[in-house]
């Protein structure tokens, strides 16, 4: 088992430590992209006149006179609507296997790549694009069941 060393910063504090090549690929590697886009676009807007102050901004989806309020509240009738979806969303996904469940959570839930959730389960990535389509069908179905318009 291959081992690489990586330096994590945060403030003033720095850690180095040892993770396995699969944790390594896991977690750091796409934080580290994620980082790496950001300096990117921050970079690219600084190039063309933008100060730090108002790339923040446009990241937070605020354009030019507004100022950021802060967290918004949301009424109860949001997060009552909010919690009855997420009980249906846990209700469809208790309707799959526990196999299609894994898959719907990774790619479609947490965006990872069907290749790289294939590597992880050493599996052909057409295989699991196939079983994905067919996982996203019964989904499309039960939430067509329940009342729901859901579009291809």
């Amino acid at each position: 088992m291959s081992f690489r060393k990586i330096t994590v910063k945060s403030g003033n504090e720095e850690i180095t430590m040892d993770v396995t090549e699969e944790e390594y690929q896991r977690y750091y590697r796409p934080w580290w992209r994620m980082k790496k886009k950001e300096q990117r676009n921050r970079e690219a807007m600084e190039q063309n006149g933008y100060t730090e102050e108002s790339y923040e901004g446009w990241k937070d989806g605020l354009t030019d006179g507004q100022e950021d309020e802060g967290p918004q509240v949301e009424g109860a009738d949001a997060v009552i609507e909010k919690r009855e979806l997420l009980e249906i969303l846990g209700e469809a996904l208790d309707a799959l296997l526990p196999e299609e469940r894994d898959l719907a959570v990774r790619v479609v839930g947490e965006e990872m790549p069907v290749a790289e959730f294939a590597r992880m389960k050493k599996e052909n990535r057409r295989t699991l694009a196939s079983r994905r389509d067919r996982v996203l069908e019964k989904l499309r179905l039960f939430f067509e069941d329940r009342g729901f318009d859901v579009h291809k």
